[in-house]
């Protein structure tokens, strides 16, 4: 029983020294490392797939947005130091997401996207607002004194929007 025992055990130890040396043969030899490559239809497929988003990443990247910088201030409804009601100049109900703009600069109507506040729709005008200013409708004068005057930056939603006149 010793004798089958060892027999067993020395031919494994010559199986597993043999495949090591083709695995080392493999690895140094071989174009691709040793490793063998499988290729079917779907390995196809997924090479083109992955050109097809690389390609659409491409441009992506090439169409960039526009940001203007605005000098942005803050009002809320029914100021009397403002000179506000509740209605705004086209006539809708000031709400949150609604800012002030010169027409002349930022038509009315126009959706916008303030870098970190999120999208608004100029549907209101000021007699201060002239040029690249704009004015942010808060519920509370809280939230409006506490936003202050800050510089931000804009840009239009619209991508095919051409806007008069913006100072830079």
């Amino acid at each position: 029983m010793k004798k089958k025992y060892y027999k067993i055990v020395h031919i494994m130890f010559w199986f597993m020294i043999a495949s090591i040396a083709a695995l080392i043969t493999l690895t140094i030899f071989s174009p691709n490392g040793g490793f063998i490559i499988i290729q079917d239809e779907k390995d196809e497929l997924l090479e083109s797939e992955a050109f097809i988003v690389k390609q659409i990443e491409t441009v992506e990247q090439k169409v960039e947005t526009e940001w203007y910088y605005f000098i942005a201030t803050a009002y809320s409804a029914d100021d009397r130091v403002q000179g506000t009601n509740s209605t705004t100049a086209t006539g809708t109900e000031v709400r949150e997401g609604i800012i002030a703009v010169d027409p002349d600069i930022i038509p009315l109507g126009t959706d916008i996207e303030i870098k970190g506040m999120g999208l608004f729709v100029a549907e209101d005008t000021g007699g201060k607002i002239k040029g690249n200013r704009i004015d942010i409708y808060f519920d509370s004068k809280e939230k409006a004194k506490e936003f202050g005057r800050q510089g931000i930056w804009i840009r239009f939603i619209d991508e095919n929007l051409e806007v008069a006149g913006l100072l830079y």
